[in-house]
């Protein structure tokens, strides 16, 4: 049985490409705090996310 996953691609604020994979059924508020929140563990930034969904 496989698992749907939704990948992001982003930037951090401090210039570090990141490939993160979110569990299916995550919201998109969600996967956009989790990357503020990653942004701010890496770069010391909390930044307002929002999703390019193309």
């Amino acid at each position: 049985m496989a698992f749907a996953k939704t990948m992001a691609v982003w930037t951090s604020t401090c210039g570090v490409k990141h490939y993160t994979t979110f569990p299916d059924g995550w919201t998109y508020n969600q996967m956009a705090n989790a990357i503020a929140t990653i942004n701010e563990a890496e770069c010391g930034v909390k930044p307002s996310v929002s999703l390019n969904l193309n």
